[in-house]
């Protein structure tokens, strides 16, 4: 993947070490879904990791989890309503173009229905806005 920032002449421009951080965090998007579906249902059960029972006496599994599922919510959060801000009808296929990292001739084949000027310029301002949010 090519990381091609703004020019410093576009209304999105944004440093290129934000640029690239906001491409990256992006990326992590389907890790974060895959592990909010894999984390254990700490409710019913709690499972405790040896280590750390015997390091340190108040190691509580269910609230560590919890606390991991609200983090990884709030960045799917913040990357979907980012995304959905941006985008109004295409928001699927930003969410492929930013989380998967599809360019607009690959996001084409599959069926989107915008122009290469129109798929372009959402992506940079969603990366605008979420380089402002994270």
């Amino acid at each position: 993947m090519r990381y091609r920032t703004p020019s410093k002449r576009s209304k999105y421009h944004i440093p290129k070490e934000d640029y690239i951080t906001a491409v990256h965090w992006s990326l992590r998007y389907p890790d974060w879904i895959k592990e909010l579906r894999t984390l254990p249902d700490t409710s019913k059960a709690i499972t405790y990791d040896t280590d750390k029972v015997q390091t340190s006496g108040g190691y509580d599994a269910t609230a560590e989890t919890a606390i991991r599922r609200e983090e990884l919510s709030k960045k799917v959060d913040l990357l979907e309503s980012t995304v959905r801000e941006v985008s109004g009808d295409l928001y699927e296929w930003l969410l492929k173009g930013v989380t998967l990292g599809f360019n607009y001739w690959q996001l084409q084949q599959l069926g989107m229905p915008a122009t290469d000027k129109e798929f372009y310029d959402k992506r940079q301002h969603y990366y605008f806005l979420l380089s402002k949010r994270i």
